[in-house]
């Protein structure tokens, strides 16, 4: 017969071995110094769906985007949609934000980015950041709207 006494004991050691040892991402105390201002790079090999172009759709290329961190909370801007997100102990980040997008024409425009932090390998490196930016535009009107997806993979080093 068992009271149940170890049961605590052994789902504490459970949820410590899952995330110490490369379990699911944790919240953190001491979060990675993610902020700073990147330099974003788009691997957009195949180009935007023609329905992109049709909505005046584009990556904002060449465009520096500034993240900000309090504890593990990120705030930031890119296309002048405000994000906002989250990074992990581990490093890995997710920013999402939505808004009015182009200035004429009605069109919402929902971001997310997706992906990894590295922090520099030596004194004087660079940070970097990796994963994959996910656009969303929309523009509502009486005959159905339109729509354009986006989904690249981009690369961004701090500057």
């Amino acid at each position: 017969m068992t009271s149940g006494r170890f049961v605590p004991f052994f789902a504490g050691l459970l949820l410590l071995t899952t995330t110490a040892c490369g379990g699911a991402d944790t919240r953190c105390t001491d979060c990675p110094a993610v902020e700073g201002r990147y330099r974003l790079q788009w691997n957009t090999s195949g180009g935007l769906p023609s329905e992109c172009a049709l909505m005046g759709v584009e990556l904002p290329t060449d465009e520096r985007m500034d993240i900000s961190r309090t504890g593990d909370r990120l705030t930031s801007q890119l296309a002048n949609i405000p994000l906002r997100g989250s990074i992990s102990a581990q490093g890995n980040f997710l920013l999402t934000g939505s808004g009015a997008g182009a200035p004429t024409g009605g069109r919402t425009d929902t971001l997310s980015l997706s992906g990894t932090f590295a922090a520099p390998v030596t004194d004087g490196g660079t940070a970097s950041l990796s994963g994959v930016f996910s656009g969303s535009y929309v523009r509502a009107s009486g005959t159905g709207g339109q729509r354009c997806d986006v989904s690249s993979p981009f690369s961004a080093t701090r500057d």
